[in-house]
């Protein structure tokens, strides 16, 4: 008894290596499914917020149209802001990914479009 009683208690000073493997391999797997998830969040956020940014645009535009009977004429998104600037203060001209909004306005509307995560038009992520 005197022996398993000392084996249970005896003074240990520090971890196996097999233990410290143990909580390295815990740590990776669960890396491995926070860091995707996180990815995946943030893009969602950026899209969000990208989308809001748009639709304040859209308010301004719409102003600018009721007072002007024309919608902006300029193509330049830094131009565009600065015909704005009575109807929206801080106009952003990048979206959350921090690539230039596109503008482009006809007789009977306008386009205004950011170009998503991968900064290139014409793909699926486009807003």
């Amino acid at each position: 008894m005197r022996r398993l009683y000392e084996y249970l208690h005896r003074d240990q000073r520090g971890f196996t290596l097999v233990e410290l493997l143990i909580v390295v391999i815990i740590l990776a797997v669960l890396s491995g499914i926070a860091v995707p998830s996180y990815m995946a969040l943030r893009n969602r956020a950026r899209k969000s917020a990208t989308e809001n940014e748009m639709r304040n645009i859209a308010t301004a535009l719409e102003l600018y149209q009721a007072d002007n009977e024309s919608y902006p004429a300029s193509s330049d998104i830094d131009a565009l802001a600065t015909d704005l600037v009575d109807y929206m203060a801080n106009m952003p001209t990048t979206d959350a990914w921090d690539n230039a909004y596109s503008y482009s306005a006809t007789d009977t509307g306008y386009t205004l479009t950011s170009n998503g995560a991968d900064g290139t038009s014409g793909n699926d992520d486009d807003i």
